[in-house]
């Protein structure tokens, strides 16, 4: 059995399609069944099922393309940490992150970070806290960078700083003109936020309930991009951490004023990596490079 078949098949597992894992690969969709064939009878089981409406993996399929994803992934791992052992920092970075703070933390560390070393690619993926920590323990993920991550011992907090929760709101909303606002006022507010998976729907509640305030969400989504533009609009009221704890304008038709409340004041974020699982000297720089900005932005810890 070759690497290049259980490439193919993980292609095909991905696309639930011959011809896009063709399209992906670079190569025709008879050299892709060809490979599939010899898999099926390596394992001796039929691992696709081919109908009208396209693929499917069977039981059997299911199983060999899991553990086929851990296995390519380890792969590139390897050749990660060999390259970092000749001295080259290049590969993929895989990290998952809380939307909220892509712009602010994590974009100027990625683009210093290419600039410097144009061989290292990344792929970003936007998730809870809770996604965070299973990419990292299923090797999904090389860094988690996210807000509250639950505590796993098998995943290390290497970085952690805080930064400020405010209310965003439009300019024409009567809170944008107020110094601060208590958390019972956010009561009867057209609410924008994500599902309860996300740390800032936690840390809200909480909140809210020793404070004995109830809140029931107008807008639940996970979409960054949609609750600003229901902010600015002026249907719904957010809230999302931010860097400079002084600035009001944030010059994107939103106003930013701070919740005058202990526990939903301020926000921890988390730097995270799977503990003893090797790093590539790529993953080691950017972590490195996130935890160096971390220290320059809100409160380090």
């Amino acid at each position: 059995m070759q690497l290049r078949a259980l490439r193919y098949f993980h292609e095909v597992a991905r696309c639930a399609s011959l011809r896009k894992a063709a399209e992906r690969l670079y190569v025709t969709p008879t050299a892709v069944s060809r490979q599939i064939e010899h898999l099926e009878h390596f394992f001796g089981a039929t691992l696709i099922e081919r109908g009208a409406r396209g693929i499917r993996l069977t039981a059997d399929g299911q199983c060999l393309a899991e553990q086929v994803a851990i296995t390519l992934r380890g792969m590139e791992q390897v050749r990660e940490v060999i390259s970092s052992r000749q001295s080259q920092i290049a590969g993929n970075i895989s990290i998952f992150v809380s939307e909220s703070i892509v712009s602010t933390m994590l974009a100027p560390v990625l683009a210093a970070l290419s600039r410097a070393h144009p061989k290292v690619t990344f792929n970003i993926v936007i998730a809870s806290a809770s996604a965070t920590v299973d990419a990292l323990c299923s090797g999904e993920a090389d860094l988690g960078l996210a807000f509250y991550l639950p505590e796993r011992a098998d995943v290390e907090v290497t970085a952690q700083c805080e930064l400020w929760h405010r209310v965003l709101v439009s300019a024409e909303h009567p809170f944008a003109s107020r110094d601060s606002i208590e958390l019972a006022e956010l009561q009867g507010q057209p609410l924008a936020i994500p599902d309860a998976a996300y740390g800032v729907r936690q840390a809200l509640e909480l909140a809210a309930k020793k404070r004995g305030v109830s809140f029931t969400p107008v807008f639940t989504t996970s979409s960054l991009e949609t609750q600003k533009s229901l902010a600015r609009l002026g249907s719904a009221v957010l809230i999302l951490p931010q860097i400079d704890a002084e600035a009001r304008d944030l010059s994107d038709g939103l106003i930013a004023v701070p919740i005058a409340d202990d526990d939903l004041g301020r926000v921890r974020i988390d730097l995270c990596v799977y503990r003893n699982r090797p790093q590539s000297s790529a993953s080691l720089k950017c972590q490195e490079m996130l935890a160096a900005a971390m220290r320059s932005y809100g409160l380090a810890r």
